[in-house]
């Protein structure tokens, strides 16, 4: 059982930062992957509560949860940097 919840809390951190990198590299509007990514901080959010509460249950370190849902976040705010240059490289590639 211990181990399944870690599997289920690792996939809560986890999912926000691969739903903003299959929304965000589809889409070619700065106002979607802006919209897409606050969608995703606010389920990292969450997902690092409900990690949380899973590792208090189970007896672990509580601290991991909040590590690894940090370095998600961090992953995810990269993520959305890189995904806000590229529209921008796109669109003023006509100009060149």
């Amino acid at each position: 059982m211990e181990v399944s919840l870690k599997i289920i809390a690792f996939i809560m951190l986890i999912f926000p930062t691969i739903y903003q990198a299959i929304v965000g590299f589809r889409t070619k509007d700065q106002a979607v992957v802006k919209k897409t990514g606050w969608q995703a901080v606010i389920m990292q959010l969450i997902g690092t509560l409900l990690a949380y509460f899973i590792f208090i249950k189970i007896g672990q370190d509580k601290q991991i949860a909040i590590y690894v849902g940090f370095m998600f976040f961090l992953s995810l705010a990269i993520l959305v940097l890189i995904q806000n240059i590229l529209i921008y490289l796109r669109n003023n590639n006509d100009k060149f």
